[in-house]
């Protein structure tokens, strides 16, 4: 029965690592608008699994800060505001530059060879105009950086940070004008990284992250006068 038990179990546990996956994608990539309600039954039927899954994997969710429940109610998906967005850049600043500073002390040449590739890959892809393909070249380029810190924690604490801004990430990386500043950022960080220059790096990681939650501000607030005009005009 032991035996039939941890079988079960662990099978559960799949199935529950693999709602969540799930549901995290649809969530960081704009597929769960904000506002929306997540009921365990619909969503158990729209999976093909049982609700018990589904309510583990919401409720993890609900303590990594992407929903908030109601009782007898469900989950509403948490859109993040102005204030959400400053507090998350000015936490993962903070947490980056201690991530970046041990990286800068523990990244290997072949990490070092991974960024230098990201950047010309990254570079490639602007001229072509390919920017759908930038949003991962972004999370890799953080990425190397996290893993170079050899800090399991640091590591997921900071992809946490990361993705709860990706969503908006994603809707700006096709604009040109942000792709280049996002290329540029990765640039001097790198560059510090080469010459081992932790103030300058430190630097370069307040710009780049810095540039990124303006941009991001000016695009929610541009999408609230869309949505205004839109109902006023009652288009």
């Amino acid at each position: 029965m032991k035996v039939i038990r941890a079988t079960q179990d662990r099978n559960l546990n799949t199935l529950t690592e693999r709602v969540y996956k799930q549901l995290r994608t649809a969530i960081i990539t704009g597929n769960i608008e904000g506002g929306s309600r997540l009921v365990e039954s619909a969503l158990a039927e729209e999976l093909k699994v049982s609700r018990t899954p589904v309510r583990e994997a919401l409720h993890r969710l609900a303590v990594e800060g992407f929903f908030y429940s109601i009782p007898m109610s469900g989950y509403i998906f948490n859109e993040m505001s102005d204030y959400d967005i400053v507090d998350l850049f000015t936490t993962r600043l903070a947490i980056e530059k201690l991530a970046a500073g041990l990286a800068m002390d523990r990244i290997t040449p072949v990490e070092l060879e991974q960024m230098e590739l990201n950047l010309k890959v990254t570079e490639e892809k602007i001229k072509q105009g390919h920017t759908e393909d930038l949003t991962e070249l972004d999370i890799e380029f953080h990425g190397i950086i996290y893993k170079a810190s050899r800090s399991k924690s640091l590591f997921q604490i900071c992809q946490s940070l990361s993705d709860h801004s990706l969503k908006y990430r994603i809707a700006l990386i096709h604009i040109p004008e942000f792709a280049e500043k996002t290329r540029k950022g990765h640039h001097e960080i790198f560059k510090a990284f080469i010459e081992k220059d932790k103030q300058k790096m430190e630097r370069a990681l307040h710009r780049h992250l810095e540039l990124a939650k303006e941009d991001i501000l000016k695009m929610l607030e541009q999408t609230r006068h869309e949505i205004f005009f839109s109902k006023t005009l009652g288009t």
